[in-house]
């Protein structure tokens, strides 16, 4: 063999095991520094913290109950807390972000991200199955950037390294960014009412353009049900007492569709500067009291009724209310409110007093 073959055949080995090593190198960096955002064993998470560059921060906590609290004053919505553990359980590093970008990258994780802590239960101490001295870590911390140009990778940097990477989800046709929001509205429950009778003291519908309408329930002692007409304070005795039940039984789950605290000031005064068309008051048996105004909510664009062919300005789906002691203004639906939006008539029509 010639010494041209010899060193030929010497080159390619040199390059293979180059090759080699260069490749090993390159995953473990991957494996230890930008790989491990995924958070598999999702039951054992405590608490997560998001913030973003706008002073915004969303903290959701695990209570003993299992219910996840948001900012320690609200429930999470149920649903959109599932989401967000399925996605950090499944986050997939695709790529990381190339050299010609990385700069680019770093400077836009820097300028609009969000910042991602998940806090775990752990123990100290790990003897086979048992486990001694519980206590609360911090799992990961990480940022969360925009979405990719193909909007199927999401940008994102690991605390502690330089080398920003791409992330998805397996199974998902889009990024994942829009499920690290910090936004109150994407994390709040839409609920409403929520209480059982034998948690209800009294309830009262005040229909203020129709006093006539208007009507107390109480809950004697959950035995029964006294209905009481509030124009003239009558305790009536001819009504529908089945109807009644449902009325005071559709109080477990009654919830709003959006939450609107951050309209325009000026319009939101605009809408509830009017009567309120409805009036609900809940006193439960504990002393709190809840209370929901409703007020009509005007169409974009009149409309003409294919009916009758009256125009229609005000929307016959949907109107505007303030809730909670009018902390919140949210849009709500008919179709779930006309439930305990009965008028008086309604349990009474058709009996004598």
């Amino acid at each position: 063999m010639n010494k041209t073959k010899i060193t030929l055949i010497a080159a390619l080995i040199l390059a293979v095991i180059a090759g080699y090593f260069l490749v090993t190198k390159s995953d473990t960096t991957l494996d230890k520094s930008l790989r491990d955002f995924s958070v598999k064993d999702t039951a054992s998470i405590t608490r997560i913290f998001m913030s973003d560059k706008s002073d915004r921060s969303i903290l959701l906590e695990r209570e003993s109950t299992g219910v996840w609290s948001m900012n320690k004053d609200f429930r999470a919505h149920p649903e959109n807390i599932n989401t967000f553990l399925l996605t950090v359980s499944n986050l997939t590093v695709r790529e990381p972000v190339a050299r010609a970008a990385h700069n680019n990258i770093l400077t836009l994780l820097s300028a609009r991200s969000v910042k991602v802590e998940i806090y775990q239960n752990s123990h100290r101490l790990k003897i086979g199955q048992y486990h001694f001295f519980p206590y609360e870590k911090l799992a990961k911390t990480y940022y969360i950037g925009d979405a990719t140009m193909d909007n199927i990778g999401t940008y994102a940097l690991m605390e502690g390294s330089d080398s920003p990477v791409v992330l998805y989800m397996p199974g998902l046709r889009g990024y994942v960014a829009t499920r690290f929001s910090t936004a109150e509205t994407d994390w709040r429950e839409h609920t409403v009412f929520n209480k059982k009778l034998p948690e209800i003291d009294f309830i009262t519908v005040e229909f203020p353009e129709q006093a006539e309408e208007s009507y107390k329930v109480i809950n004697k002692n959950n035995e029964a049900l006294e209905l009481i007409r509030m124009i003239d304070n009558k305790i009536l005795t001819a009504y529908d007492t089945l109807q009644l039940m449902a009325f005071v039984n559709a109080f477990r789950n009654i919830r709003y569709e959006a939450l609107f605290n951050d309209m325009e000031v000026r319009k939101k005064d605009s809408i509830s500067g009017v009567t309120p068309m409805h009036i609900i008051t809940l006193q439960a048996k504990d002393g709190t009291v809840q209370d929901v105004k409703t007020f009509p909510r005007m169409l974009p664009e009149p409309e003409i009724d294919v009916f009758d062919g009256s125009v229609i300005t005000y929307d016959r789906d949907r109107m505007y209310a303030y809730i909670n002691n009018d902390a919140d203004f949210v849009l709500i639906q008919y179709f779930v409110f006309d439930k305990i939006l009965r008028p008086l008539s309604s349990f009474t029509m058709g009996r004598k007093e």
